[in-house]
């Protein structure tokens, strides 16, 4: 039997759901992964089943990166074929996240893999499948005050398991975009980096918002680099702006391209209704961007202090977001301190170096206590998790879903 302190020293294996590609998910195992191994913890970013395969970008994989089961739709086969990997490859701990094949084999684990979950966005659907195998679970992380509340007060977390751990940043990325000095050119320089979305993004909260500036006779361009569904709408809007050179869109950029965007941006304005903890918006800080954001409580309030190491404005209040970046015109040293300050902020709170602390802390406490008493679930008695419940239309052939699109 191995004692507490003799297994500080034991290697840990993590398996954690997800998918290489553009998105928060895969951001936090690419930015952790090489943090945690420096402590002893090795990290499996696994992908599982066809509707993620199909998710699958080459161009993000690294030698962490598993696929299984790749061409089923069979939500008991891969949960089988998952927990099957986790036996014969020693694994310690899962953390499904949104996952489907991996939290419907969480009750089918073996007794000894501890099951840990993470909250990263704050909606229904994110906190019903955080709670997933709630039985199984050892610890939930929350990475901001108001998803750890959220998940206490509404969806009946055990406050004793709940643990508070933000998203981390690779600092020396951003380390020469953190060294330049703020608001040095005749206009302001100012950026958005995101899905061009406007349910979660708040993207048509931009054009008010430049519409504001320039009746202000702030000098300003505005560069959004991003994809999505509402890009024609927003160029639409701001048609005048674009014409005249006060706006840019970027197009999507890869994660090598990001800093020196932000290296070229003075104030970063951040429009989200909804988040966990965004990673644009603590690279924008890590980088020393003055971020303006709308308030989501309990998430932007506690990235940013405001006054201190930002501005937060209620959300699409147009007004309010041109008045903080017009003071930051009128007083270019106030700008250039609070540029420095905030990457300071960014590097004592938000790198990844602090979050893999956190994490192989909790990881070694974890492992060190008995394991829960939850005796594996036959797979005779196996269901799906009930936390996705249109999961039969992944088996629903592609040529019938057109069908039925087109008769809908």
């Amino acid at each position: 039997m191995i004692t507490a302190p003799e297994y500080l020293q034991k290697p840990i294996k993590v398996a954690f759901g997800s998918v290489p590609k553009d998105g928060g998910t895969f951001t936090f195992y690419r930015n952790i992964r090489p943090a945690l191994a420096a402590r002893g913890i090795s990290i499996y970013c696994v992908t599982l089943g066809k509707p993620q395969a199909r998710l699958w970008e080459d161009a993000y994989v690294d030698d962490g990166c598993v696929q299984l089961a790749a061409t089923s739709l069979s939500m008991k086969d891969q949960a089988r074929v998952f927990t099957k990997w986790c036996a014969d490859n020693d694994i310690d701990c899962v953390m499904a996240i949104n996952s489907e094949g991996i939290l419907s084999a969480i009750p089918h684990l073996p007794a000894h893999i501890r099951v840990l979950s993470r909250c990263a966005n704050a909606f229904d659907h994110g906190y019903r499948i955080t709670m997933s195998g709630r039985e199984r679970l050892a610890r939930i992380i929350a990475l901001t005050p108001r998803l750890r509340d959220d998940l206490v007060a509404d969806y009946e977390a055990d406050p004793e398991k709940v643990v508070l751990i933000p998203n981390g940043i690779d600092a020396a990325k951003f380390e020469a975009a953190a060294q330049k000095e703020r608001g040095t050119g005749a206009r302001l320089e100012l950026g958005f980096l995101g899905r061009l979305e406007h349910n979660q993004k708040g993207v048509m909260y931009l054009p008010a918002i430049v519409d504001a500036l320039h009746t202000r006779g702030v000098p300003f361009r505005l560069r959004i680099a991003g994809k999505g569904v509402d890009r024609a709408r927003m160029e639409e809007a701001m048609a005048p702006h674009l014409a005249e050179g006060r706006v840019e869109f970027m197009g999507a950029f890869t994660p090598s391209e990001v800093p020196q965007f932000l290296g070229q941006t003075d104030v970063y304005v951040f429009t989200s209704h909804f988040e966990g903890c965004p990673n644009a918006l603590l690279e924008a800080m890590m980088a020393g961007c003055v971020p303006v954001c709308g308030l989501i409580p309990g998430i932007t309030d506690f990235l940013v202090e405001a006054g201190r190491t930002g501005f937060i404005e209620t959300l699409g209040d147009a007004e309010g977001f041109a008045s903080a970046i017009a003071a930051l015109h009128e007083d270019r040293t106030k700008l250039a301190a609070l540029s420095r300050t905030v990457a300071a902020e960014a590097r004592e709170r938000f790198t990844d170096e602090v979050a893999a602390d956190a994490y192989a802390a909790l990881l070694r406490d974890m492992m060190a206590e008995p394991p829960p008493n939850y005796p594996p679930r036959s797979w005779n008695a196996f269901q799906p998790d009930p936390n996705f419940p249109g999961y039969w239309r992944h088996r629903i052939p592609v040529g019938l879903k057109a069908l039925m699109r087109k008769f809908r």
